[in-house]
This record gives C-alpha cells, sequence and structure tokens, in this order.
C-alpha cells in the first residue's frame, strides 16, 4: 500500500520473509489449539465459560486476520488472481486491501478488553452482581458483544472506497492522504486505549492481590499456610488464566509503538518512512496474532493438558471441578471454617 505521493525507496523484505516463516510453523499450530478449544466445549462445562467464551473469539480473530491477509494481500502472487483483484478492484477489493487492517486490528482490540475486565471482575469481585451476570451471560451476548462493537467503530473506516491499486505490476494500494491521517490517528487513539483500559485493570488486580498477600501475613504463624492454601484453591487457576491475557496484552503495546511511529509519519507527510513502516506491518500483524497460541500452552496447564492429549489421539480428560469464576461453596465453606477456628483458638489463648 502507497500514498498518492511515490515512495523515494522500495520496503524491506524481511518482515515479510519473517511472516511468512512464522506463519508456516504457527499457524497449524494455531488451528490445532482452536479446534481443540472448541471441541472442549462439547463436553467439559469448564471450557463453556465466559472467559473461555471470549478467548474463543479472540482465536476467530486472530485467524481470520491472518487467513484474510493471505487471501487479499499474499494471493495476489498468483497471476490469475491478480489478474481477478485488478479487473475487479472498484468492487470493494482495493478498499478491502487497505481497511482489513483497521478492522481486525479493533476486532482484537475489543478482545483484550474484554478478557482483561472478566479477569478483573472474576478475581476483585468474585461474588457482586454484576460479575454473576457477566460469568451466566448467554454465549450470543457474549459472541454478540465481541464482533459487534468493533464493527461500529469500523464503520469510519470501512465506508472509505475511494482506492485504487497504483499498477498491476505493483498491486500497491492507493490511498488519500486525508484517508490515511484520519486511519492512523484513530488506530493510535484505540490501542492507546486499549493499552490504558487493560492495565488499569491489571494494575488493580495486583495491588488485590498485594494487599491480600499482606492481610493473610497478620495472622498466626501456625495458621498463616492453612489460609494460603485455602485461597491459592480457589484463586489460583484464575490469577494464572489473568497472566496468560497479560503477557498476551504485551503484543499491544508493540503495536502501539507501530502506530505511534505511523501516525507522526502520516501528519508529516513523511512518504518515505510511512512506506518503510508499511513494509513492517506483516511481521507486526503476525506477533500480534501468533502470540495467543504460545500464552495458551505454556501458561494454560489445563488446556496444554487437553492438547496434547489430543495429539496423542487419546480422549479429552474431563474434569468440572474447576468453572473459570466461580468459588465453589466448599471452599468458601472451608474458608468460613478456617476463620472461625482461628476466632475460636484466638478467644482460648487470650
Amino acid at each position: 500500500m502507497s500514498s498518492p505521493s511515490p515512495a523515494p525507496f522500495v520496503p524491506p523484505i524481511w518482515p515479510a520473509t519473517v511472516f511468512y516463516l512464522s506463519s508456516i510453523l504457527i499457524l497449524p499450530l494455531y488451528f490445532f489449539v482452536f479446534i481443540s478449544l472448541f471441541s472442549l466445549r462439547y463436553v467439559s462445562k469448564t471450557y463453556n465459560t465466559t472467559f473461555y467464551t471470549i478467548l474463543l473469539q479472540h482465536c476467530i480473530a486472530d485467524l481470520f486476520a491472518m487467513c484474510f491477509y493471505f487471501v487479499i494481500i499474499v494471493a495476489r502472487g498468483i497471476t490469475f488472481i491478480r489478474e481477478l483483484y485488478f479487473e475487479y478492484q472498484e468492487f470493494y477489493i482495493a478498499a478491502a486491501a487497505y481497511n482489513h487492517i483497521y478492522y481486525t486490528l479493533y476486532i482484537r482490540c475489543s478482545g483484550i478488553v474484554l478478557l482483561s475486565f472478566q479477569r478483573f471482575l472474576v478475581i476483585k469481585y468474585t461474588h457482586t452482581k454484576i460479575t454473576t451476570k457477566v460469568q451466566s451471560a448467554p454465549k450470543w451476548a457474549i459472541i454478540g458483544v465481541y464482533w459487534v462493537v468493533p464493527t461500529l467503530i469500523s464503520l469510519v473506516v470501512l465506508k472509505d472506497t475511494n482506492f485504487k491499486y497504483e499498477s498491476f505490476e505493483t498491486m500497491a494500494v492507493i490511498a488519500e492522504q486525508e484517508v490515511i491521517q484520519r486511519n492512523t490517528l484513530m488506530a493510535l487513539i484505540i490501542v492507546s486505549l486499549t493499552c490504558i483500559l487493560c492495565s488499569v485493570a491489571y494494575g488493580a488486580l495486583y495491588i488485590f492481590v498485594r494487599k491480600n498477600s499482606v492481610r493473610l501475613s497478620k495472622y498466626d504463624p501456625g495458621f498463616r499456610l492453612t489460609f494460603q492454601k485455602t485461597i491459592s484453591r480457589s484463586l489460583r487457576r484464575e490469577i494464572s488464566l489473568a497472566i496468560q491475557v497479560f503477557i498476551l496484552l504485551l503484543a499491544f503495546f508493540a503495536i502501539l509503538v507501530y502506530y505511534s511511529f505511523q501516525n507522526y509519519f502520516a501528519q508529516t507527510h513523511n512518504t518515505g518512512p510511512i512506506f518503510y513502516m508499511r513494509g513492517i506491518y506483516p511481521m507486526a500483524n503476525g506477533f500480534l496474532s501468533y502470540m495467543n497460541p504460545f500464552c495458551i500452552l505454556f501458561l494454560n496447564n489445563d488446556l496444554t493438558k487437553q492438547v496434547i492429549r489430543s495429539l496423542t489421539c487419546k480422549k479429552f480428560k474431563l474434569s468440572d471441578a474447576q468453572v473459570s469464576g466461580i468459588i465453589s461453596n466448599s471452599s468458601k465453606q472451608q474458608q468460613r471454617k478456617g476463620i472461625n477456628q482461628v476466632t475460636f483458638l484466638r478467644k482460648v489463648v487470650y
């Protein structure tokens, strides 16, 4: 893609090379993780919770972004497809080659915000009414929010159709300078808001965990381990899933840096660096999508075990005892029992 003024130099090749090599290795793995997660939802209550419903949509968004990029951009290297795209470019083909970048970005921004705040509510406000409503929300409502909100935001971008290919040889998309400036600024704002909102949520979670850890240390040494085991049993899995989402969030900070430079060059009409940054886009887009399967495999032990069992052609080992975001009644009873025991012993001692 290029702006109306010609670029003084060709874009770099190495980012695209990194993207293609990583896609060959990671994309099949991502499909397998997605299929495993999707299959588990038919046999296990654990994987039918709100968190996994959002996570599944996020996987779909990543795979959609990658597959659409291959279809609309990479496939242009095939002669008959290039001829088809160039001949019918006015039928939103050239526009899709440009607009899909922002649409898929906003979908994934929406996803990471929903995942982060779901973790925030579940861990800090476990037994509140709003958390109960979020956890018991129907799947169609969760899926609707995930896809409708970013689609409405993207209407500003999707309505633009004044694009064309520069030539049959280059297939570079020509966009108006005003459109480039608006879209890069809008992308910078949305990615910035995503990073800020998620950072606030995780900052609050960090303070919450730290305060509860300090509070535990005030109990008598003889009972401290008992309380730590009780709480870790109810929250260990939730915190682990929160760390999984937090690591994924780091990729959005890298994209924030990318769009900061892109917006600066667009606002200053510096077309050379803009052309160079667009050459880096495939690698940046791949990094944003391909972080998720590794976060799942390395930070979600339960799901990783299920994926390994699937790889070895074994049946899924089901355990519905742990359901994300809901502390079981037995755990709450153990907590009350432990508190009552401490209170009774304190009375006896003193």
